[in-house]
């Protein structure tokens, strides 16, 4: 009892202690906390001039006291000016079309919701649909598997495309040049931090 009395309130706070530590590793609140993104496919494919490309210049007028060009009085056009073509048309950009898609299950979790990889121009993205709602957690990362299914345990190779932005909501990932669509077929929410799955989406 002495010795109880003596270190009580060491005791105390070592007890304190672990119960923060506790708390900040295994984040309880998190699952009942959500987190809410809002990203549009739009968004998704905007992307900034190529490089290397010069942007446009604004065309300059010539000096009001320069000399006129004889060949334009005479209502032809000069010999550094090109005649437009009349049956010319500029291309139009191509639309963001579906290429898999898939919906979400929980594993020991609760999630609903769809994921989608979108191609436009040669560039994939997965997106996680308006829909989208994840139990939430801790260190929560998006993988993409080499597989179209998922056994359980440590899937092996993936592609790691980040922590999970937000567990509600649509989201998009730009997914890298080794993205194979024939071959990533999987989606899988995986906590890093306790080696666990959350939620997985299959794509077909």
């Amino acid at each position: 009892m002495k010795f109880l009395k003596r270190y009580r309130w060491a005791l105390i706070a070592g007890g304190a202690a672990l119960l923060v530590a506790g708390f900040l590793l295994f984040r309880p609140d998190t699952l009942f906390v959500d987190d809410v993104v809002d990203e549009s496919l739009a968004e998704a494919f905007v992307t900034t001039a190529a490089a290397g490309v010069e942007p446009a210049t604004t065309p300059t007028t010539a000096p009001a006291d320069a000399a006129p060009d004889p060949a334009a009085e005479d209502g032809e056009p000069g010999d550094d000016t090109v005649p437009a073509d009349p049956t010319t048309t500029v291309p139009q950009p191509s639309e963001p079309v579906t290429a898999v898609t898939g919906s979400f299950f929980g594993i020991d979790h609760r999630a609903e919701g769809t994921a989608a990889v979108y191609e436009q121009d040669g560039r994939y993205v997965l997106r996680f649909e308006d829909d989208t709602d994840i139990q939430n957690g801790p260190d929560l990362f998006v993988w993409l598997l080499e597989s179209d299914e998922y056994d359980g345990g440590d899937p092996g190779a993936v592609i790691d495309l980040g922590r999970l932005k937000g567990n509600v909501g649509g989201q998009n990932y730009e997914l890298p040049p080794e993205y194979d669509p024939d071959v990533h077929r999987y989606v899988l929410i995986w906590c890093k931090r306790f080696s666990t799955p959350f939620a997985a989406a299959p794509l077909v």
